[in-house]
């Protein structure tokens, strides 16, 4: 008799990332990477990576990268913590915060790695519908639960929450955690970094997937209070973070200015295509992500057909979901062919 998993494990559904094709020829706008590569500063720095440091552990504290990262926001390198992708930081946080009998409340739709993380702890989950159009519903009293995450702006619509809607939140329930996901804020139109000064049950997740063109490389980060950040120091794996990952990341952070140019270009290839679907009749959300969530009453169909044209977009087969798609905001010439290949059709 083969020895079985625990119950956890033995009912758990994994989280299914987007469609990776090893084979080429595909336009890929179904994973919300950068269409665009790495800084100048990154790629050097990747040629300059030193062979003999392979052999060597990373610094494990990621020192010079926290330093680096706290010059973005007003606080102490005590309030960063660089995870193996933002991924890991929210594993991490849900672990330290989140036990058996305790519970976490999220809104429907929202990044679905979410309530799997939650199932892996054994966590009770209670989910809030999301407006129509993405909107905060009026929640009950968020006291009750130990921890509330919410993705902003928050995909697949891509709905941008200002500092004041989730202010409103985090003093109705002191004593709840509040993670805020902020993987594609540098798309967005401000930022929820100032509540972590305010309020000390608050805390910033972001990711170098998105805004940075280092998918690749797995690297994110937390900013909260130093007791926060502490919490996740005493879990995480002893060298959690690799010596290239660190090294690019610095780069990255010194690069703000091309990173920067690159959000400014992609926000207007956002505003493109949103205009061009609605033209073409789609129900377009506002985003301020790198995507748009589009529906046309059968994302399904839509998926199939782009697909055996060689554009893959993202499919979700949930009942909010299945009348659309998720479309990264990939170059304008990828952009041009995947509007041809819906004229065409």
């Amino acid at each position: 008799m083969s020895v079985k998993p625990t119950k956890i494990v033995q009912s758990l559904k994994p989280y299914v990332p987007g469609e990776q094709p090893q084979d080429g020829g595909f336009i890929k706008l179904n994973t919300n990477e950068n269409p665009y590569p790495p800084a100048p500063e990154v790629i050097e720095a990747f040629r300059q990576a030193m062979p003999e440091r392979l052999r060597l552990y990373p610094d494990p504290l990621c020192v010079e990268l926290r330093t680096l990262l706290v010059e973005r926001h007003k606080g102490s390198v005590s309030q960063i913590f660089v995870g193996n992708g933002s991924d890991e930081v929210l594993r991490l946080l849900f672990q330290a915060y989140l036990g058996a009998g305790d519970a976490v409340a999220m809104v429907n739709p929202t990044y679905s790695l979410y309530p799997v993380i939650a199932a892996q702890l054994g966590v009770r989950t209670k989910i809030f519908e999301l407006g129509p159009d993405g909107e905060m519903p009026d929640f009950p009293a968020l006291s009750s639960f130990k921890v509330f995450i919410i993705a902003s702006p928050n995909p697949p619509y891509g709905t941008f929450y200002p500092e004041e809607t989730l202010e409103r939140l985090i003093k109705s329930a002191p004593s709840t955690l509040f993670i805020i996901d902020e993987a594609y804020v540098d798309f967005a139109s401000g930022d929820a970094t100032a509540l972590v000064a305010r309020y000390s049950n608050v805390v910033i997740c972001r990711s170098y997937s998105k805004a940075f063109s280092l998918a690749g490389v797995r690297l994110g980060y937390a900013f909260g209070t130093e007791d926060i950040i502490e919490n996740l120091f005493k879990l995480k794996d002893s060298y959690n973070v690799d010596y290239l990952s660190q090294t690019l990341g610095c780069a990255a952070v010194r690069a703000q200015a091309y990173y920067a140019g690159l959000a400014v270009r992609i926000r207007e290839d956002r505003a493109f295509l949103t205009t061009e679907l609605r033209r073409l009749g789609f129900k377009v959300y506002d985003s301020q992500g790198n995507f748009i969530f589009a529906e046309n009453g059968d994302g399904g169909a839509l998926y199939e057909s782009l697909k055996k044209k060689m554009i893959l977009v993202r499919y979700f087969d949930t009942p909010r979901l299945r009348t659309g798609v998720r479309i990264t905001i990939g170059t304008r010439k990828e952009l041009e062919a995947l509007l041809k290949a819906l004229r065409d059709k």
